[in-house]
């Protein structure tokens, strides 16, 4: 049986991508999903015991496939993830598909270096929901300092909003206005459907040189520039290096 699984949490194109994704690699592989379960809504930093996950891996038996399209889509606590492998997937012998990263394992014989590259993703995936909370903060503590000097602060949907929380008759005379919070929600969604991303993550977890990363990045950009290109569909730069390692959380070069 292959029992695919789709996690999304903002909105319904997530989920259609997902979809594809997942459509398309399995059947350009002649593989055919049998069940796909969903978790609409659900923070990845939810344990796959409370998520409908579970009922997927309950079911599972030997020989059987479970696949997703990435490994953040699984959770995104580094322990949590740990005990799903190590705890679940490894006992029940079965194989475990991540597409976007290029994964294909079969838990029952986990090498040493497959260890070193799931705990490398799980850790990207962790350190994205850190960031993910600290922007949150960070955004929140702006509009009340926001509120403190100016009186008030333009929201999501470009509306000027005089305290935190939904407000009504909020004005939306600026609603010309670029939103901020807006492109750094695309950039995240990019983030999290990239191949190029956690693959700079990876490499720069295991302190791989940065001009060989770029070097290389660059070689796989000229075979297929769609999935290896930048959010704006450009190669890889030393600039653009640095700050993806900002958003892992390691120093500049």
């Amino acid at each position: 049986m292959v029992y695919a699984y789709v996690r999304y949490s903002t909105g319904h194109q997530d989920e259609v991508q997902q979809a594809h994704a997942l459509k398309e690699y399995t059947e350009s592989r002649g593989l055919t999903i049998d069940v796909i379960e969903k978790d609409e809504g659900v923070s990845g930093g939810v344990s796959y015991k409370d998520r409908n996950l579970y009922k997927i891996v309950r079911k599972l038996k030997p020989g059987d496939t479970l696949i997703v399209s990435e490994i953040s889509r699984l959770g995104r606590s580094m322990g949590d993830l740990n005990l799903l492998i190590t705890q679940e997937l490894q006992p029940r012998k079965v194989r475990l598909i991540v597409t976007k990263m290029g994964i294909d394992l079969d838990c029952a014989n986990i090498k040493a270096i497959d260890q070193m590259i799931l705990y490398a993703f799980s850790f990207a995936a962790e350190l994205e929901k850190e960031l993910i909370v600290q922007r949150t903060q960070s955004a929140i503590d702006a509009r009340k300092e926001a509120i403190a000097t100016q009186g008030g602060f333009i929201s999501k949907k470009n509306r000027w909003c005089k305290h935190l929380g939904r407000e009504k008759g909020a004005d939306t005379s600026a609603a010309t206005r670029a939103s901020a919070s807006a492109a750094e929600e695309r950039a995240r969604e990019w983030r999290d459907e990239s191949t190029l991303f956690p693959w700079v993550a990876y490499q720069l977890a295991m302190h791989r040189p940065r001009k060989d990363i770029v070097a290389e990045a660059r070689a796989h950009f000229e075979k297929d520039p769609q999935k290896w290109g930048t959010r704006h569909g450009k190669p890889l730069t030393e600039a653009l290096l640095s700050h993806y390692a900002k958003h892992c959380g390691l120093p500049k070069p």
